[in-house]
């Protein structure tokens, strides 16, 4: 005999005393199946619910419910060490409420928003996954995206549609061919008892579509819909939303966060927009005369280095120079610059804000080899070609020792 189903009957009973029927061990732990359970399990799109199980034997969190069908046992994943329970057990089951209402919540939000995109667009539900952060379904339309204006509309009318406090049934039938006497929405032919999900008036249903999962009873208790952002997804559009707390949660944030932006630009959040292109275009100003100084400072710091190289009487065949007026790409390409005016030199360059060295070299000196063979010992790391390398060092001091080590400043 399989597990009787509370919440099939009463999805807002929270605890049953039940009889343990049957145990296995997984992964260490006891997953008891019981007589009677108020645990949902997962299916349908929807999480297991959570809580725990108690006996005399202690208290224990239940982590997870699964079951294969409809018909079978549905078995209640423990914290329990293997071997705590055994068959005959009586037992206490209770779930997680606000897990399982805030569940509740999502799901009937998701078959109202899917049942409108039907009803306004005729679009089609290929898929659906509630996620901790957020729900997505992906909303067939053959290839059309939707646009903002439609999304809006949408999400108004779900809204509308939660608010008019509509009644939810479910109702039960042996077989699919019985459960089509109701409008559903998406017809998936499939074997065993069928479960149906109207809201509204069953003869002129808002929404009706065959599911497993729990629901409230009337449409208000959802709360409200909020859609964040519809994404293009192989053809579809996928659409990224919330429901009940969860999305009241969400909404909280970004208006806090929202505040919080608006106090720093000193302005209102409807002047952030305007405020936010005005930043926009003074940070491209600035851009464009960093740009052009960096350039500047670019030819400047190749000619100081040159005319250092070119110094009469000079011999040595190695240079260190450091600047911090450039970033490390811009020291790259300077670098370069400048060894393609040498023969035969090997050139350092440092970056203390990277603690970041830099080698070139236009004669025997092997750039790469000189890194892996000196730079462990002064606490670096990196590598190279021939003709260039870099290590970074942890410590500005060893930086310089090494560089010390190779060249003659």
């Amino acid at each position: 005999m399989s597990t009787v189903r509370i919440y099939q009957k009463d999805q807002y009973e929270t605890v049953n005393q039940s009889l343990v029927t049957a145990v296995i061990q997984k992964d260490g732990v006891d997953v008891i199946a019981c007589r009677e359970s108020v645990f949902f399990p997962e299916g349908g799109g929807q999480p297991s619910d959570t809580g725990t199980v108690s006996s005399a034997k202690g208290v224990f969190d239940i982590t997870h419910a699964y079951d294969e069908d409809l018909e079978s046992d549905v078995w209640h994943v423990t914290d329990a060490p293997a071997g705590t329970f055994e068959a005959g057990d009586e037992v206490v089951l209770t779930i997680d409420w606000d897990s399982r209402f805030c569940n509740m919540q999502r799901h009937l939000g998701e078959h109202m928003l899917s049942g409108t995109f039907d009803s306004l667009f005729g679009g089609v539900n290929r898929g659906f996954h509630m996620g901790e952060d957020y729900i997505t379904i992906d909303i067939d339309l053959d290839g059309r995206m939707l646009t903002d204006e439609e999304l809006d509309l949408a999400e108004r009318t779900v809204n509308e549609a939660i608010w008019a406090d509509l009644p939810v049934t479910v109702s039960w039938f042996d077989d699919y061919e019985s459960s089509l006497v109701l409008p559903v929405r998406k017809q998936v032919p499939h074997d065993g008892r069928v479960s149906v999900v109207t809201v509204g008036d069953p003869d002129d249903p808002y929404d009706c579509i065959a599911c497993c999962g729990t629901h409230p009873a009337r449409s208000s208790e959802t709360g409200l819909l909020a859609i964040y952002k519809c994404d293009p997804n192989k053809g579809m559009n996928r659409i990224f939303f919330d429901c009940g707390i969860k999305a009241w949660q969400k909404l909280t944030a970004d208006s806090h966060m929202l505040y919080d932006i608006s106090k720093r630009y000193s302005c209102s959040p409807a002047d952030l927009g305007s405020r936010l292109d005005i930043e926009t275009e003074t940070l491209s100003s600035l851009k464009g005369r960093i740009a052009a100084l960096s350039s500047y400072v670019k030819e400047a710091e190749r000619e100081r280095i040159l005319a250092g190289l070119n110094e009469p009487g000079r011999t040595a065949k190695s240079a260190c120079y450091t600047t911090e007026l450039l970033s490390v790409d811009e020291l790259l390409k300077l670098g370069f610059s400048v060894i393609s005016e040498t023969s035969d030199m090997l050139l350092l360059m440092l970056h203390p804000e990277s603690l970041t060295c830099l080698l070139f070299s236009s004669g025997d000196a092997k750039c790469g080899d000189l890194v892996k063979e000196h730079a462990p010992a002064f606490g670096g790391k990196g590598g190279g070609r021939p003709d260039n390398a870099r290590a970074v060092f942890g410590d500005l001091k060893k930086m310089k020792a090494f560089a010390a080590k190779l060249t003659e400043c």
